[in-house]
């Protein structure tokens, strides 16, 4: 399977503003000789910053739902995927001040 660039380029861009890392492992599909049934390993995107990770899952199209993302079983679009990575390392940086700082 092959990443989309432009939503690779999207996530690339709130990383890079957030001062986030993001590492890409392309997903895969495997094909069955001699049946019509196929399985499907969907990307996986790890993102990082303080120690603190997040991964996500994402199939592109090859769901039922273009640009489908997958965070502890819930559905997010590009655009609240995108959200959810902000504030998800917001709120985690948030939490480390308070303890480090007390």
């Amino acid at each position: 399977m092959i990443f989309n660039n432009d939503t690779k380029e999207e996530l690339n861009k709130i990383a890079k503003h957030n001062g986030i890392n993001v590492i890409y492992y392309e997903g895969y599909i495997v094909m069955f000789d001699k049946v019509n049934i196929h399985a499907i390993t969907p990307h996986m995107l790890v993102f990082c910053k303080n120690g603190n990770y997040l991964v996500v899952l994402h199939y592109d199209e090859y769901h039922e739902d273009d640009v489908l993302f997958f965070v502890d079983g819930k559905k997010y679009t590009l655009l609240t995927i995108k959200k959810y990575i902000r504030n998800y390392f917001k709120n985690n940086s948030n939490i480390n001040g308070k303890i480090n700082n007390k």
